[in-house]
């Protein structure tokens, strides 16, 4: 029986192909699931070794998450000090603003100071040419002098040696011949200390210099003004002004006489401004003489009056 004819058979025995389906569905079945679990098996073991890559994955981060967890917390600790620092050098920083305030403030107040004293500079750099210049012409006056001196003094020999009724004659010229001499020296010293009697720009200086020494007899030069005291009840002139460096506290008025060389005439300008002080103020008043140079009879003199003389060189 050829195939076909078989086929044609079973095709027509349906019980013949109920049995036959069982049979073959039997096998496939047991081959379906065979290879079902063989892929399942497959899988499982790709899913395994997929689960222990995602394991050691897992592992890795869970390390690498510690890692920045400890990294987190050093930072952590290192930006609060970070931050205690900030707040440091931001209080730093305040007190070196207010620092660099004050100091430009105190730089501006020297610049403005500088150019004063700039200013005074220039002023008795003028001043000191001018002194220059009259010593120049007082130096040639008693280069001068000195020879007229010296001539009249060979004049007075002869005269002395020649004629006996000029001998009383001769010792008056003798005598004005050692007041010029006492006159010369006097100039010589005024010469060497640039002039006396230089305005108010000196009197200032030579007060400065004796600052320290007028501070023993408690006197502020700063306070020191410079005025005119008018004799109104007339205990020496009566409205006459006098020129006056002074100035007043509680208990006592102050008065100076500021000289490069105190001489006759400073005894007089004192007394008069202390008496004319004492009858307008009603108080006491302490009187100062302040020179570089002072004759000492005239210190003597002032010593006994009560006046405070402050000097440096006596003269005799």
């Amino acid at each position: 029986m050829s195939g076909e004819r078989v086929i044609d058979e079973i095709l027509k025995n349906p019980e013949l192909i109920s049995a036959l389906a069982d049979k073959v569905y039997d096998k496939l079945k047991d081959e379906i699931v065979i290879k079902k679990l063989e892929e399942n098996s497959s899988a499982i073991k790709a899913l395994e070794e997929t689960v222990k890559s995602l394991q050691e994955t897992v592992n890795k981060h869970t390390e690498a998450i510690e890692s920045l967890q400890e990294a987190v917390k050093k930072q952590g600790e290192a930006i609060a000090s970070l931050q205690e620092t900030v707040k440091s050098l931001q209080e730093t920083v305040n007190k070196h603003t207010e620092a660099i305030e004050s100091l430009q403030e105190a730089v501006k107040k020297q610049g403005e100071a500088i150019a004063s004293l700039q200013e005074t500079v220039k002023s008795l750099q003028e001043t000191v040419n001018k002194h220059t210049e009259a010593i120049e012409s007082l130096q040639e006056a008693v280069k001068k002098q000195g020879e007229a001196i010296a001539s009249l003094q060979e004049a007075v020999k002869k005269q002395g040696e020649a004629i006996a009724s000029l001998q009383e004659a001769v010792k008056k010229h003798s005598k004005a011949i050692l007041r010029l001499m006492k006159e010369q020296k006097k100039l010589s010293v005024e010469i060497g200390s640039f002039t006396s009697r230089a305005g108010k720009g000196l009197e200032k200086t030579i007060l400065n210099i004796y600052k320290k020494a007028l501070k023993l007899h408690h006197v502020d030069i700063s306070k020191i003004r410079h005025g005119n005291v008018v004799d109104e009840m007339g205990l020496i002139e009566k409205g006459k002004s006098f020129e006056i460096d002074f100035y007043e506290t509680n208990d006592h008025v102050y008065i100076f006489e500021v000289k490069n060389f105190a001489d006759e005439g400073v005894i007089e300008q004192i007394l008069i401004r202390r008496k004319l002080l004492e009858a307008k103020f009603m108080k006491p008043v302490k009187a100062f003489v302040v020179a570089n140079y002072v004759e000492r009879e005239i210190k003597n003199i002032l010593e006994k009056e009560g006046v405070e003389i402050i000097y440096s060189y006596e003269v005799k």
